[in-house]
């Protein structure tokens, strides 16, 4: 799994897009850059960019929800960006589009955050 993240200051949001696969063999990454690289950057708010995944297990969708968790303990909060039909349809199964603000777009996330 390979990602990237933007920090954008003007919202306070660190924006991460991912690309690859989330699976049993990279999910603890999750966890280190939420703690290592976003959180003492004084960034409470997320947004998680999983478009281009092109596979998630459920070691993958784990690590979303201890993400999140993590986040909410720090006053913070997790939204994912996802416009890919095949992804949807696993977050779904999974109940995420019942757990997270899940949406189409960057833009549509940095509102979503803030909520």
């Amino acid at each position: 799994m390979d990602y990237k993240i933007d920090f954008n200051k003007q919202y306070n949001v660190a924006i991460v897009k991912f690309d690859g696969t989330l699976d049993i063999n990279n999910k603890d990454e999750i966890i280190d850059l939420i703690k290592e690289e976003i959180l003492p950057k004084n960034m409470k708010y997320v947004i998680f960019v999983v478009s281009e995944l092109s596979y998630i297990d459920s070691s993958g969708l784990g690590a979303l929800l201890s993400a999140r968790s993590i986040l909410n303990k720090n006053n913070g909060d997790l939204v994912i960006v996802n416009s890919n039909k095949k992804l949807s349809k696993i977050l779904n199964m999974a109940g995420f589009n019942k757990m997270f603000k899940i949406c189409d777009d960057i833009d549509e996330g940095i509102k979503k955050v803030k909520l």
